[in-house]
């Protein structure tokens, strides 16, 4: 039976309901407002039982997010360091299952629960991080003359190699085992989760004050490792990733901006889809775009400032526009003022609040683990950004919280859960230090 978090306010059922950061709380909220707008927006163009089948299941990925959202709440910080390893292994082996299914039908994408398709790799990220989080904060008191990397150089090992050993052994291992393992198998299946968690626990590692020296060895080594990797899953035939990885990086067109291309007296959408023309070493080179970032860039362009409003988008060309191109869909409808901008502050805010709790946390594990959550969550939204502005390859990462539904809103809604119970604790427990504060005042002013 879990433990009921001792730490919710007594002061009604509202602030019990609504506890923790309340800026948190508004950005929450306002993202999933713009997500029933989007999908209901994506309905103009459907057929009546489709639209309708569409918007019902998203609602209802809300509602069943919200309840793991609050669910999470009922369990103590002490519950999620206790299970961070049960949670680790039970995600990593859900998501081996869904690349074993999936073998020899492309993309592993989820597992099918027949009402819907779950992606375990959406709970895989947020346990690395919670793992990395407890194994960061048993080593806090002695971060500062710790070293969790061996020395890269033969003279320090043959002048003390049970050093390096121990180094290994205590440090290297626990702490960066879970993260290879959880690395090695995202990227057969998505380049772009294995960057997620690869960057998400370097900026945990760091704040959590490991030497840089250490840091620059892991990206280092991580790198090595993954084109170790893709190779391997390449020459074995496991490597479609690698090819598409390579696909999308040569025809990526880093050009925020869609230029029009004359051909001959024919000014045509179709011929800059197929032949966009760019400078490079001096040389003219053709190549060819992918539809999902030209027409996305139309979306961007067209939406302008103030947008057209909701339901009016006409670039209908725009395939997954409420799930991989979700941002450049609310910029065309909202514009780059109340879509675009309004968004980036949102994600900007959850990094920020993020960033506050960590500090207000009393003990490390709390703090490094909302820190590990918040940065997962932004990362992933702004790499969806920067796909949708052509300013990165494509990836197929969706848009946290504001996505149509799926696996990705249900796990994203109740890891912020648990970042919210981190924050309502961490408020209790400054609440009481200053109460306690002012009685010790009051009895020397007596």
């Amino acid at each position: 039976m879990s433990k009921r978090a001792d730490y919710m306010p007594k002061d009604g059922a509202a602030s019990r309901i609504f506890a923790g950061d309340k800026i948190m709380w508004v950005v929450i909220i306002t993202l999933l407002v713009y997500s029933i707008f989007v999908v209901y927006s994506n309905m103009a163009y459907e057929a009546a039982s489709k639209a309708n089948q569409k918007l019902i299941m998203h609602l209802l990925f809300i509602c069943l997010g919200m309840t793991g959202f609050f669910a999470a709440r009922l369990f103590s910080v002490n519950t999620y360091k206790k299970w961070a390893f049960a949670f680790y292994i039970f995600s990593m082996g859900a998501t081996l299952l869904m690349v074993v299914l999936n073998k020899g039908n492309g993309a592993a994408r989820g597992l099918d629960l027949k009402i819907f398709t779950f992606q375990p790799f959406e709970l895989l990220k947020f346990a690395t991080v919670i793992l990395l989080a407890r194994q960061l904060s048993t080593r806090q008191k002695r971060m500062d003359r710790l070293r969790i990397m061996p020395s890269f150089s033969p003279k320090e090992w043959k002048k003390n190699r049970q050093k390096q050993v121990d180094i290994i052994m205590d440090h290297s291992l626990p702490i960066l085992t879970p993260i290879a393992i959880c690395c090695a198998i995202t990227i057969i299946f998505s380049n772009s989760t294995t960057l997620i968690i690869a960057l998400s626990c370097l900026a945990m590692m760091f704040l959590s004050r490991v030497h840089i020296s250490d840091l620059v060895k892991i990206c280092v080594t991580g790198a090595t490792l993954g084109l170790l990797a893709i190779s391997v899953y390449k020459a074995v035939d496991m490597g479609h990733r690698g090819d598409t990885a390579v696909s999308r990086l040569e025809n990526w067109t880093p050009d925020v901006i869609t230029k029009s291309v004359l051909v001959g007296e024919k000014d045509t959408l179709e011929y800059y889809k197929r032949h966009t023309t760019y400078a490079k070493d001096g040389k003219t080179i053709i190549s060819q775009e992918h539809d999902q970032t030209l027409y996305s860039k139309l979306s961007i362009a067209s939406g302008g400032l103030i947008g057209k409003g909701p339901g009016q988008s006409a670039n209908r060309s725009l395939s997954e526009s409420d799930t991989d191109m979700v941002f450049a869909f609310i910029i065309e409808e909202y514009g780059l003022i109340f879509g675009g901008l309004v968004i980036i502050f949102a994600f900007l805010l959850i990094f920020y609040r993020s960033m506050e709790i960590f500090l207000k946390c009393g003990t490390a594990f709390p703090g490094l683990m909302v820190l590990g959550i918040g940065t997962t969550i932004v990362l992933q939204a702004f790499l969806h950004m920067l796909v949708s502005v052509s300013l990165f390859p494509l990836t197929g990462q969706q848009l946290p919280i504001i996505s149509n539904g799926g696996s990705s809103l249900l796990v994203t809604l109740t890891m912020l859960g648990v970042l919210m119970s981190v924050s309502a604790k961490a408020e209790q427990e400054e609440m009481e230090k200053q109460l306690k504060e002012q009685s010790q005042i009051q009895k020397r002013e007596r």
